[in-house]
C-alpha cells in the first residue's frame, strides 16, 4: 500500500536548529503526521495517557560531565551476554594494567577486575582496555572507577534494574558525531548530550540502550568519537552499539577522507560474545548477540565485507543454540525498506529470508534519518493484511516481521519522507527521535518520542501465545 505523506517547510528545519544553537530545550515543532489511512496521526488526548506525566528535561552543557579532568578518555559501557554483566572500553595513556573498582552502594562489598590492556592501532599514543564484570545483583547500585595507578576517571554510578515481569530497553540512532557541512560537532554533541540526558530521566529503569549506528561521521576522528561517547548519562546505562557505514574504514571512505584502514569500532567499544563473523574489511567488529529475560538480540553489521550468505549463517547458527527464547529481535544499521529521499539499501531479500527462516518478531534499523513503521512482511517481501497498522494498533499472533527504522537522534541531519509500499507509517518531524520498547512473555509494546517535549507520536503493540 502507497502512504502518503506531507512534507515539512524548510523555514520548521530552520527554526528548529537555530532554538537547539541557543540552548532551548522546549522547542515546539508542528508537524503533519499521516499513515496508510490519510488520517492525521492522535489527538493530544489519545496519546494523553502516555504523556500527561512527562515533563522537559533540563539540558545540562555536557562538558561539565566529560572526563576532561584525568588522562582517561573515550570510556563506555557496554551490554553484557546476560543481565547480570557489564563491560567496560576505555583508552588511557598508560601502558600498565588497567581495572575496574567497584563498590556496590547497597552492601559496601567492593571488588577489582583486570582489564585486557594493549596498544591503541588508532589513537597514537594510548593503550585500549576492555574488562567485564558478571555477577552483578538485580535491583543494586553500583559505585566505580575506571583506571591505573597512574591515572584513575572520576567515579560514576549505574544501577541494574530490579527484577520484573517488563524489560525496558531504549532505542537511538545516527547521532552522527562530525556531520561538519550541518553544523559544529561540538553543537551536534551538545543536542545529543541533550536527548541522552531526557531519556535516561524519562526512562530510568530501562536495562540498556541500543544506538543503531553511525556513532560518528568520520571513522577516523578521535574527537568525534569523545563527542560521541563523554556524557554522564552513557557513564550510567549500557550501551548497545551498531556498526554503522560511517563508523568503520572502507576502500572507499579511506580514498574520500584519507585515512587508513584500522579497528576502529572495536578499539572503542566491548560487546558481548563478538564473532569473527560479519567483521567488516578492516575491524575485528563483528556480529554479536545478548539475551534478557527471554529475549535474544542479534545484532549484524549491515557494512560486514563478508556477504549476506554468512549473515544467514550466523542469525541460523545463534537462534539454533538459544531455541527456547520467545521474543527475537535482529538490529543493523541498513533498513531494508527505506522511506526517505536519497537513501538505498540494498538488504531487504536476505533480511527476509533470515527473518522468516528464524521466526524474527522485530527488526530494527537506522540510516534514513527519518522514521518508518512496516506492515508485517512475508519471505516474500509482501506485505500482510489483515492487521491493525494505526497508530495505537495491535497484532495479535502476527505471521512475518515488523521493521522499524529510528530516525537521527541528535539532528545531526533530516532527510525528507519518500513512500515504500511496505511502510504503512512514516514520519519526518525535524527533531531528533528516540523509541522505548516494553517487552513482557506475551507483549512487545513499542513507542516513538519526539525528543524535544518527549511526546508519543507512534505507538505499537504485538501481541502472542
Amino acid at each position: 500500500m502507497k502512504l502518503k505523506h506531507v512534507k515539512q517547510p524548510r523555514i520548521l528545519a530552520t527554526i528548529a536548529v537555530l532554538l537547539v544553537l541557543f540552548g532551548l530545550a522546549g522547542w515546539k515543532i508542528a508537524t503533519g503526521i499521516q499513515h496508510s489511512s490519510g488520517e492525521t496521526s492522535p489527538t493530544p488526548s489519545e496519546t494523553e495517557e502516555n504523556t500527561a506525566d512527562l515533563q522537559t528535561p533540563s539540558y545540562p552543557n555536557y562538558t561539565s560531565a566529560a572526563l576532561d579532568t584525568t588522562d582517561i578518555t573515550c570510556l563506555s559501557l557496554e551490554v553484557g551476554a546476560y543481565a547480570d554483566e557489564i563491560r567496560f572500553n576505555w583508552l588511557s595513556p598508560s601502558s600498565a594494567q588497567g581495572e575496574v573498582r567497584l563498590t556496590c552502594a547497597d552492601t559496601g562489598e567492593t571488588l577489582s577486575v583486570d582489564a585486557e590492556t594493549f596498544a591503541s592501532t588508532t589513537v597514537s599514543g594510548y593503550y585500549v582496555n576492555k574488562a567485564s564484570v558478571s555477577g552483578l545483583q538485580a535491583g543494586a547500585t553500583y559505585t566505580y572507577q575506571v583506571g591505573n595507578e597512574d591515572a584513575l576517571s572520576p567515579e560514576y554510578s549505574f544501577r541494574i534494574p530490579a527484577e520484573s515481569d517488563t524489560l525496558t530497553f531504549l532505542v537511538t540512532a545516527d547521532a552522527q558525531i562530525g556531520q561538519a557541512e550541518m553544523e559544529l560537532p561540538a553543537q551536534t554533541a551538545e543536542r545529543w548530550d541533550g536527548v541522552l540526558t531526557g531519556l535516561t530521566e524519562l526512562v530510568p529503569d530501562a536495562s540498556f540502550l541500543f544506538h543503531l549506528g553511525d556513532q560518528v561521521a568520520d571513522f577516523g576522528s578521535q574527537e568525534h568519537y569523545k563527542l560521541f561517547l563523554e556524557h554522564q548519562s552513557l557513564y550510567q546505562i549500557p550501551l548497545a552499539p551498531v556498526t554503522g557505514n560511517h563508523d568503520v574504514a572502507n576502500d572507499y571512505s579511506i580514498e574520500a577522507n584519507g585515512h587508513p584502514g584500522g579497528q576502529y569500532f572495536y578499539e572503542h567499544f566491548n560487546v558481548p560474545n563478538r564473532s569473527s563473523m560479519g567483521q567488516s574489511q578492516y575491524d575485528q567488529d563483528g556480529n554479536y548477540y545478548f539475551i534478557r529475560d527471554g529475549v535474544l538480540f542479534i545484532v549484524l553489521n549491515s557494512s560486514t565485507s563478508q556477504g549476506s550468505e554468512v549473515q544467514e549463517q550466523y542469525v541460523a547458527q545463534i537462534v539454533a543454540e538459544h531455541p527456547d527464547t520467545k521474543w527475537r529481535i535482529l538490529a543493523q544499521h541498513f533498513p531494508a525498506y527505506t522511506g526517505a529521499v536519497n537513501s538505498h539499501t540494498d538488504c531487504k531479500e536476505y533480511l527476509a529470508r533470515i527473518a522468516d527462516a528464524n521466526d524474527i518478531d522485530l527488526i530494527l534499523g537506522a540510516h534514513d534519518h527519518s522514521y518508518s513503521r512496516t506492515a508485517f512482511v512475508n519471505e516474500a517481501c509482501e506485505t500482510l493484511a489483515g492487521y491493525d497498522y494505526s497508530v495505537g494498533g495491535t497484532a495479535v499472533n502476527p505471521e512475518g516481521t515488523l521493521y522499524i527504522t529510528c530516525s537521527t537522534s541528535s539532528g545531526c541531519l533530516y532527510r525528507e519522507l519518500e513512500a515504500e509500499d511496505r511502510i504503512v507509517y512514516q514520519n519526518q518531524p525535524h527533531v531528533p527521535v528516540a523509541l522505548r520498547f516494553d517487552v513482557t512473555d506475551t507483549e512487545l509494546h513499542m513507542q516513538a518520542y519526539t525528543a524535544d517535549t518527549w511526546t508519543v507520536f507512534d505507538e505499537y503493540t504485538i501481541q502472542k501465545d
